[in-house]
This record gives structure tokens, sequence and C-alpha cells, in this order.
């Protein structure tokens, strides 16, 4: 027989079991609340950005729990700027930070997610962005201090709406969160950069810095000590500058009077304090630069052009006293920072009316497949229904005797006048699926090639449907055609989606309508073309031009001097060219190089294009070598207030402008090829219409003999 159960020895071991259990509970309980994920979002430049421009909205993450693969949504709460996906790994215990760039046109509120598949893991629906007008200066600073660095002069214009808009700001930003992406700094005019902070750089942020100076941006730098320059490769490599070593100056005069010739209205009175101050200075010698202004019969500042942008080197810390307190210093980096004098004056300039040139490109590209209905036309069927529908009715329902009738006579009106302009508008627009492509390349120089690519995609569908484009890029963005500051994104529906290494997008176009889209990338130059340029004397230069493309360049033009000169260039495949260039031998080159712009050509194709009806020659531009170039120049493409004010017709993003390269003695090598592109199609989708052009433009250092 079985021995009999003690019931009174196994009753001790229940409490035990349940307080183990409790235990077990309370642990796993402790282990989920610390498998909470830290999502961080950091918008534009410390809250900042100009509108219808590019600006970076960093993310950090970290993930103390397991690993999963996360989705990060970032969507306008209004308006049309487009949804960015971003997809990523999350290792436990890892912290991961990368940062989109992003185009927006209005002050829109964002909301951020992050997802794990369908859950939503964290969010945050009120992100604030501090949005003012593209026109308005934008200075971003990483000082060696938490209060230092630049400061910049109100507006005093009289209008308080005015003074919102345009009042030039400075952008105070964190080494941490300092973006990795130089399609994200085009949204600033300048960058503020102190030596002590320079060296401190991660790899990929120094390599998105240098490559924002080399399309197009401002760097000040501040000499903290000249060894911070010299003993950081990728600087010095920018920079190329020579350092005497620190010795203290008295101030004097020299930077008040320097800052003075900046035209400004309001600049006080020389300050005799600093005046009388010492500073702690170094002797500045940039290649191929020019001095700003001496102390102690030594250059202390100096300025010189770096690919298509430009440097700035101050050999003293601003952020030290005397020059921290002086009186006129918010003018003084005014004047660096290439504030227009006119943003000081009582009146706001002229900025109403401004189009984006993308219109321009957009009136060059949009398929031919499409006609409007003219006006008159449009008038006639008008007059004709109304006829129909009123007197002619009237008439002949009273003659049968059936006035009745007209219940079922007006619809039939309706139904055959509908029927008739679906009609019209197939045998106007009906068409083949259409991909027409233009790139506009930048060549950048330096110790590794880098191409700087803005492809403009025309997309016509026959239909109402989505198309894919992207690319494998490290680095970019894709964005829709910006209309200016009152038309903003000329199209919704817009879903940009980027991966490590890959970047694409949806779009949606409809039906029997063309659609601009603008991919913006960055890519490796692979010796593609090069081109060097020599000066032999008075207006007479030396051009030499490798073409290792895989068609021929079939177009050239030179910008020096301030004059574009065409240049008569047949370059096939692999050849190399070594051509006299004379300045003045072109038709282009009688007066200023904006000679060869038609603004008001430009602006009225504009306008039409984006009417419903009217004239459809009207609405187009010939994509010649000629509009192509002056497309290069959009702040030029303007005219006169009665002031003599030059008025810009035309803004642009993405450094994209070489206006002010142009204005500061920059040569420029542009060349056409066509049914050529640099990288892959942008459009990921098959159609048998497809056309593609490239626009090279290349930054040349002369070389005097």
């Amino acid at each position: 027989s079985s021995p009999p159960v003690n019931v009174h020895a196994a009753t001790p071991q229940l409490p035990r079991r349940l307080a183990k259990l409790g235990l077990v509970c309370l642990l796993a309980g402790g282990s989920l609340a610390r498998t909470e994920v830290q999502f961080d979002v950091f918008m534009g430049f410390a809250g900042k950005a100009r509108q219808g421009e590019w600006f970076p909205v960093t993310f950090e993450i970290f993930n103390d729990g397991p690993i999963f693969d996360g989705q990060v949504e970032l969507r306008p709460r209004f308006g049309d700027n487009p949804v960015y996906d971003y997809n990523v790994e999350l290792a436990t215990n890892t912290r991961k930070r990368f940062t989109l760039a992003v185009f927006a046109d209005t002050n829109a509120g964002w909301s951020a997610k992050l997802k794990n598949g369908r859950k939503t893991v964290a969010k945050d629906d009120e992100l604030k962005l501090d949005s003012f007008d593209s026109a308005a200066v934008l200075v971003g600073a990483l000082s060696g201090q938490q209060a230092g660095g630049p400061v910049l002069p109100k507006t005093r214009f009289k209008s308080k709406w005015d003074n919102d808009r345009f009042a030039p700001r400075v952008a105070h930003l964190q080494l941490d969160t300092f973006p990795d992406d130089p399609i994200a700094l085009s949204g600033l005019n300048a960058l503020y950069l102190n030596s002590a902070r320079a060296i401190n750089l991660r790899t990929e942020q120094a390599a998105a810095l240098s490559t924002w100076v080399l399309g197009g941006g401002h760097l000040i730098l501040a000499v903290d000590q000249p060894s911070d320059v010299t003993s950081t490769p990728w600087l010095e490599s920018l920079i190329r500058g020579r350092f005497g070593p620190v010795q203290n100056s008295a101030a004097g005069q020299a930077l008040h009077r320097w800052a003075e010739t900046g035209g400004y209205p309001d600049v006080a009175s020389p300050d005799a304090t600093f005046a009388g101050g010492q500073l702690a200075t170094a002797e500045v010698r940039l290649a191929k630069g020019e001095a700003l202004f001496e102390l102690d019969n030594r250059p202390v500042a100096a300025e010189a052009n770096r690919g298509l942008g430009q440097v700035s080197v101050l050999g003293f810390n601003p952020e030290r006293e005397p020059f921290k307190s002086w009186t006129n210093r918010a003018w003084f980096w005014a004047r660096l920072a290439k504030v227009p004098a006119a943003w000081f004056e009582k009146e706001a300039p002229q900025q109403y009316g401004r189009s984006s040139i993308d219109g321009v490109y957009g009136a060059m590209l949009d398929s031919r497949q499409i006609s409007k209905l003219p006006i008159v036309w449009l008038l006639l069927l008008l007059a004709a229904y109304l006829v129909i529908i009123g007197p002619v009715d009237r008439i002949w329902l009273n003659r049968i005797n059936k006035q009745m009738l007209t219940w079922l006579t007006f619809p039939a009106y309706v139904a055959i006048f509908s029927l008739l302009i679906y009609f019209i508008g197939y045998k106007l627009r009906a068409g083949q699926l259409e991909l027409k492509e233009l790139h506009i390349v930048d060549v950048l120089p330096g110790q590794q090639e880098v191409l700087r690519g803005r492809s403009y995609v025309s997309i016509y569908s026959p239909l109402n449907d989505d198309y894919r484009l992207g690319g494998s890029f490290e680095q970019g963005g894709i964005r829709s055609e910006y209309g200016g500051a009152f038309r903003g994104n000329m199209a919704s529906s817009l879903r940009v989606q980027r991966a490590p290494g890959q970047l694409e997008a949806s779009a949606r176009v409809p039906i029997w309508t063309s659609r601009l889209l603008c991919s913006e990338w960055l890519a490796p130059a692979n010796g593609g073309v090069t081109a060097a340029l020599t000066k032999n004397g008075r207006a007479s230069y030396e051009l030499s031009i490798k073409n290792g493309l895989d068609k021929a360049i079939t177009g050239a033009m030179l910008l020096v001097e301030g004059k574009v000169t065409e240049v008569e260039l047949q370059s096939p495949p692999g050849g190399t060219r070594t051509i006299r260039v004379h300045i003045g031998s072109s038709p282009y080159a009688e007066g200023e190089f904006v000679n060869i712009s038609h603004a008001e050509k430009f602006q009225i194709a504009v306008n039409t294009r984006n009417q419903a009806f009217g004239d459809t020659e009207g609405g187009r531009i010939d994509p010649s070598f000629v509009n192509l170039v002056a497309c290069s120049f959009p702040a030029l493409l303007g005219s006169s207030n009665p002031a003599g004010r030059p008025i810009g017709d035309f803004s642009s993003s993405g450094g994209l402008d070489l206006s002010a390269h142009a204005e500061r003695g920059g040569a420029v090598l542009f060349l056409l090829t066509e049914d050529h592109a640099p990288i892959p199609s942008t459009g990921l989708f098959v159609t048998k219409l497809a056309q593609a052009r490239t626009l090279y433009r290349i930054p040349l250092e002369i070389t005097e003999t």
C-alpha cells in the first residue's frame, strides 16, 4: 500500500513558492521598465530653418531592450511637405544617431514616430521649427564657448512682419548633433567655426563641412591656435593657409574702418576702449586669397575662394576680450557674413512675386505631348453651352410643344458637353509615359573629387499612378518642385524613404500632366571630366579639358572676369583638348555675364506654365545651352527698383546659385553633354520615351604664367 501523505509537511512549501513567483514577476517587471527606448529629435539648425531650403533633422535613439528593425517616420502635421521614412537596425544597448536632409516650404508643425512593425514604440507630435523667408540670412555657429561666436544687428523696418521675416539670425549648434550630410547644410548662408571645435569634429562631419564649402558654402574660421589648423589634415587641406606666430597687437581702428565699408547705416562711432585694447593675433596668408585688414602691418584676416564656396579666416579668437565687448562687433559680423546693407534700412527690400528657378527648369522639361486649350476656344465652348441650354432648348421645345421634356434635355446637354470636353482634353493631352532628366552636376575639387548633383526629373503620366524614384546614395534627398514663397510645394503626395546607402521616393502623378521633382545627391567623380585654366596675358587664357565620359561634349562656356565666353569645342569621349580663349570674342562677353539671361522671358514662361488654359508655347523654354547656363545665376535674373537696388526675380535652393561666386571673381567651366547621365536614371520605372542631358559645372583656379 502507498505511504501516508503528510499534509502538514507540504503546506509550508506553498508560501515560499508564491514568494519566489512574486520575486520573479517583480524582476521581470523591472526588466520591462528598463527596456524603454529613448527617442530624441532635433529640428533644423537649433530649431531654425529658411523656407524653401534644405535643413537637417537629427534623430538620436537609444535602445535598452531587445534588438529590432525600427522605422522612423517624420511627417508634417499640415501642408504639402513630403513624408520621410528611415529604416534603422537597433541592437541591444546601442545608441544610433543619424541626420535626414529635409526640404519644407512653410512653418509647419511636425510629428515623428519610431515604429517596430505596426507598433509605435515612441513618438513626438509637438516638434516646432522657426521657419522664415529664404531671403533672410542664417549663420550657423560652432563656437568655442557657449555664449561666444557671432551676433548680428537687428533690423529696423517699419513693419513688425518684415522684421520677423527678414531679420538675420544666428543658430548656435552643438557638436554632437552637427549634420554629417552636406545637403542638409545647404540652408546656411555661412558657418562660423572656432578652430578649438574643429579638431573635435567626427570624420563624417568634417567631410560634410568640406563638401558644403566646396559646393558653395561660406566658412568663417576663427583661429584659436594656429596648431589647431596645421594639425588637422582636413582643415589644413581646405584652408590652405600659412600662419605666423601669435603676438599681441593694438586693436586700433582697423576693424572699425573695415566694418564701416560695408555701407551699414547705423555703425556706431569708434569705441575708444576697444581701440586701446590688445588682440592676440596670428598673421594669416591664404593661397589664392586676399587680406581683409592688417594690424601692425601684418594681415590678420583673409578670404579666398575654395571650389564654388569661400573661406574667411580670422587670425584671432573673437570670443575673447576685448573683441567680445566691442560696441560694433555686430556690424563686423554682418560684414563678414555678407549680410546686405539693404536689410538694415527702414524699408524692407521688395521680395514679393519671386519665383523659384525650379519653374524655369520645369518649362524646359515639361512634356511636349501636352497642349493647352486656348482661352478663345474655352470661351466659345462656354458660349455655345449657354446658348444651347437657353434659347435653343426653349425654341425647339416650344415648336414641338413638349416643354416638359426640358427635364430630359437639360441633363442630356450636360452629359454631351462633359463628354465633349473630356474628348478635347484627351486629344490635347493624351500620350505615352515619358521621363525627361536634366542633371546639374558640380565637379568639386579636393583630395578626392566629388560630384554634387541635382537631377531634375519631369514625369508625364497617361494615367493616375505612383512612380518610384531614387538611387544608391549614402547622402541625398528628393523634393517636389518649389514654386516660391507664395506658391510653396507645387505638388503633394511625395513620400521619401531612406535606408543606409539607399534613397527612394514615391511620387503621385495625375493623369495627362507633367510633374517636376528634384533629386539631390553626392557621388564619386571617378575622373569623368577634368579641366585646368592658365592665364597667358590680358583677357587671354589657355583651357585644357580631358573628357573621360562615355559621350562627346557638345558645348562649353567659360565664366571668368565676370563674363561668359562661349568656347568652340567638340570633344569626343576619351579626348584631351587645349584651347586658347580670348575674353570678348563671344557675343555673351560684350557686357556683364548676366546679359546672357532673359529674366522677363523666363518669368512669363513660368507664369504661363502654371495656368490651366492659354498659350501652350508661352509656357515653354528652349533647353538651349545658353538658357541652361543662365539658370545657374538666379539671383541676377532680375531688374532694379527706382533706387537702383537689384531685385532678383528668382530664388533657388541647395547651393545651385553661382551668382555670389561670379561676383567674387571666380571662374567656372560649363560643359554640356546630350543623351548622357552621370548616374543611373533617377526614375525606377520603364518607359520608351526617355531623355537625359547633363550640365557639368567645374570651378577652376587660375594659374598665371
